[in-house]
């Protein structure tokens, strides 16, 4: 027998390592848990609490001042000493005309050559530290009147470092009749913004005026010279302003009882409470609000958006993303009654002759009827009223119920509300109510992707 005929050949055993598989197994219970967590749509939960919304209307108002404009009384190059909305006593510099121009562009070039370091901060370190002593959170929005008189102090210290480094210069052209210095005729507010409407009274404004979009303003200090009889500032004269708006007939109605309302100011949140007045010119109906303050933060805005803080409404507060509508059967009360073993409210179902107690949950009545939905009942199945012949087909009748998904149980389950305000964000439901919503009750903050009974982890 040759050798090849002695070889013996084995089958090649297959090890299986245990390790490998429970490691894989692990590997894709792990990928399936983070793919179901990725695509699976995250539910929040809110806790319901007591809360407030103040009702508001929102209006773009036509602000009204007692204003003053000045022109040039020659030409020559312009430079402004006083900053734009800053606060002038009579007799301030508000400005120089320069015929020559050479004293103005020194001036100017006087902003590359003043050292910092040079300029006696000691009033604006002690205008920071009265802000920060009499700080309060809650009125924040002071805080911007306060950066702008920063700026503007800031600006006025400046200013006179340059007129002092320019001080022999401006004497010699005053001295040629050169150069000429201007004054405030009298304290007020600085505005160098005009847009024509500096004459309007509430006694000549017309409903034309209020059509934001034709209005037109010149920024007056961007000029760098003028000619003689050229517009050059405006001196804002009294703290007390109106603001005017037209208003329709529910508004008038709401608004006939008082004297007084709050308003916010959106551009910085402010509030104020001031007089107001309804007033009727050529058949329309306008409110005009009496102001004795915040006027300089609006002085250069011809137009102020405000909201009217016309009431607090008062209940529990839910987001509106919490909000579902619900169709429910309504089922005439009558047709209900309690079954043998049973304390809650159910229905008497008929079929094929036989008559059986079906438990029904009730989410809301009204005088005549029960709200119910299709847990034990159905579309289409016949009810008989106790100890008669009459029957009701459910689904006859059908309301639509707002309300949203209590998951105080783990599970989601309808509670009807009923909405005393709303706006863009939240809701005021009424509180008490049999089948609505409690104090500290947990929600759904996403409403629309639960249904009744799904269970909530």
């Amino acid at each position: 027998m040759s050798e090849k005929n002695n070889i013996v050949k084995f089958h090649k055993q297959i090890h299986i390592n245990i390790a490998s598989i429970i490691f894989f197994i692990i590997f894709i219970y792990i990928l399936f848990h983070v793919f179901t967590y990725l695509t699976t749509e995250n539910i929040t939960i809110y806790e319901v609490s007591q809360g407030t919304i103040t009702s508001q209307d929102n209006y773009l108002a036509l602000a009204i001042r007692q204003e003053q404009v000045f022109t040039a009384d020659r030409d020559g190059s312009i430079y402004y000493f006083a900053p734009n909305k800053s606060r002038v006593g009579a007799k301030s510099l508000i400005y120089a005309i320069d015929k020559s121009g050479e004293i103005v562009a020194s001036l100017k070039n006087s902003d590359d050559t003043i050292d910092s370091s040079d300029l006696d901060l000691t009033s604006l370190e002690k205008d920071i530290q009265t802000y920060i002593n009499d700080y309060n959170g809650s009125e924040y929005y002071k805080t911007y009147a306060f950066k702008a008189n920063l700026a503007n102090n800031l600006q006025q210290i400046y200013n006179e470092k340059k007129l002092e480094a320019n001080a022999d210069s401006i004497q010699s052209a005053l001295d040629s009749n050169t150069y000429f210095t201007y004054y405030a005729p009298a304290g007020g507010l600085i505005v160098y913004n005009i847009d024509g409407y500096e004459d309007v009274t509430l006694d000549s404004f017309s409903s034309d005026m209020f059509d934001s979009s034709s209005l037109t303003t010149e920024n007056l200090r961007s000029k760098e010279s003028v000619y003689s009889g050229e517009n050059i500032f405006k001196l804002v004269t009294s703290d007390n302003w109106n603001l005017v708006m037209p208003i329709d007939k529910d508004l008038v109605e709401t608004l006939s009882e008082g004297s007084a309302i709050e308003i916010t100011f959106n551009e910085d949140s402010a509030t104020t409470w001031c007089s107001y007045e309804i007033i009727e010119k050529s058949g329309e109906n306008y409110l005009v609000l009496f102001l004795d303050d915040s006027m300089e933060r609006y002085a250069d805005s011809r137009f102020v958006s405000i909201n009217l803080m016309l009431e607090e409404e008062n209940g529990l507060k839910i987001p509106n993303s919490s909000i579902v509508s619900k169709t429910f059967y309504t089922v005439p009360k009558k047709y209900f009654t309690k079954g043998e073993d049973s304390k809650n409210y159910g229905l008497l179902v008929k079929s094929d002759g036989d008559v059986s107690f079906e438990n029904t949950t009730i989410y809301y009545e009204t005088d005549d009827y029960y709200y119910i939905d299709s847990e034990n009942i159905s579309e289409g199945d016949k009810i008989v009223m106790v100890n008669s012949t009459d029957t009701y087909t459910i689904g006859s009748e059908t309301d639509d119920l707002q309300g949203v998904y209590n998951v105080n149980k783990g599970y989601a389950i309808f509670k009807q509300i009923d909405i005393i305000y709303q706006n863009s964000d939240y809701s005021i439901v009424k509180t008490g109510t049999d089948y609505g919503l409690a104090l500290y009750d947990r929600i759904v903050l996403q409403g629309d992707k639960v249904n009744e009974n799904d269970i909530i982890q």
